[in-house]
């Protein structure tokens, strides 16, 4: 049985309501095994970071004093929200892991995703896809072919909880079963979380993933996506 994660989650360095110590004193107390902060980076979409930021943004996370393996990553809209010039380099330096929104999301004006394989060298860091449907964005890309990407990138899939990304009450990661059935044989890591902005607990969601998680057999999916945090 998987324990309690949940590696999306935003704060008040953008557009989420609470402070850090807030959220760690929360997850501590709901018993979560590990969480990641993935606050949002210098897009016109919401209030987010800028590069200037980002220093602090770690060291406050850092300095967060509660028993809990917290993680620090961000959050990328991947479209032309965001100037992808700044992506990569030591600006990105102590951050665990990036996730991408939006990738070949063509309603939300989404880059493709041979845009992000094409960066993918520079960032340096484990990269995933946050609230992807999966089924709906890479349908015209033969299943394989796309699995194999993944695999060969090791492009970690985050299974989102969130009601926002869901059509008429079933979830994108629910719509897109038939991808996460094949990942079961493949070494593609999978990442779970709540995507929490405004209620504490709207991280407790993320159970709903992992019981989707696990009526699908592929709990090795996530410890590979573990692994890459070196837990």
């Amino acid at each position: 049985m998987l324990p309690l994660i949940d590696f999306h989650i935003h704060s008040t360095f953008s557009d989420g309501l609470y402070g850090l110590n807030e959220i760690a004193r929360y997850a501590y107390e709901k018993g979560f095994y590990a969480i990641g902060i993935t606050d949002h980076f210098s897009t016109r979409k919401v209030r987010s970071m800028d590069p200037a930021v980002i220093k602090r943004y770690l060291e406050e996370i850092e300095s967060i004093d509660v028993p809990l393996k917290i993680f620090k990553g961000l959050e990328i809209d991947f479209s032309p929200r965001t100037d992808i010039s700044l992506i990569g380099g030591k600006i990105f330096e102590g951050l665990d892991y990036i996730l991408f929104e939006y990738v070949g999301d063509s309603n939300m004006g989404g880059y493709p995703l041979w845009k992000l394989l094409d960066i993918y060298d520079d960032i340096g860091l484990p990269i995933g896809l946050a609230h992807n449907n999966l089924q709906k964005n890479f349908s015209s890309i033969e299943m394989n072919n796309f699995l194999d990407l993944l695999e060969t990138h090791q492009i970690f899939v985050e299974v989102n909880t969130n009601k926002n990304y869901s059509i008429l009450g079933d979830y994108y990661y629910s719509l897109s079963d038939e991808f996460f059935k094949k990942f079961k044989d493949r070494d593609i890591p999978v990442s779970i979380g709540s995507d929490m902005h405004e209620n504490l607990d709207e991280m407790l969601n993320v159970s709903r993933g992992i019981n989707f998680i696990e009526s699908l057999g592929i709990e090795e999916n996530v410890k590979i996506f573990l692994k890459m945090l070196n837990i």
